[in-house]
């Protein structure tokens, strides 16, 4: 597949759930308290011509979303939060997803499209091109000289 969640621990799993402690709100040894992180449920699908890449995001307005590729175009970030008020009372939620994008994908055409709580991302594929059988001439005789076999 030429999507998938992008692993920046690959070799360590200790990490995810290492990070996944921190994550947690916590006012215990800080002033300001953190804001949770959150992992938006994900779907990934493909057909000929491209990857769809459906996120749930309710509650989240484009505005407070960021998307970019990284990594030479190898990576899709996504970020973003939701911020709620009630009252006196004030909660924000964070999230941060980054996907690997293959090289079979035309990344100058990803588009992104919210509707209902769920961001739809269309990642269209490179059309193949048509493999291409050229003829070789052979001649015969005095072979030509290349660069690495010059006569001296």
């Amino acid at each position: 597949m030429a999507l998938s969640r992008y692993n920046n621990n690959c070799n360590f799993p200790f990490f995810n759930t290492f990070d996944d402690l921190f994550a947690v709100p916590s006012t215990l040894f800080l002033e300001r308290p953190t804001f949770p992180h959150i992992s938006p449920g994900y779907e990934i699908n493909q057909d000929e011509k491209s990857f769809q890449l459906a996120v749930d995001v309710p509650g989240v307005k484009a505005s407070d979303m960021k998307m970019d590729l990284e990594h030479d175009g190898r990576v899709l970030h996504l970020s973003g939060g939701r911020k709620k008020q009630e009252g006196n009372n004030f909660s924000e939620t964070k999230f941060d997803q980054r996907f690997t994008i293959g090289k079979d994908v035309d990344t100058n055409k990803i588009t992104a499209n919210l509707e209902n709580g769920v961001l739809v991302v269309n990642i269209p594929k490179k059309e193949k091109e048509e493999s291409v059988v050229r003829n070789i001439a052979i001649t015969e005789g005095p072979a030509l000289p290349t660069r690495g076999n010059m006569a001296s």
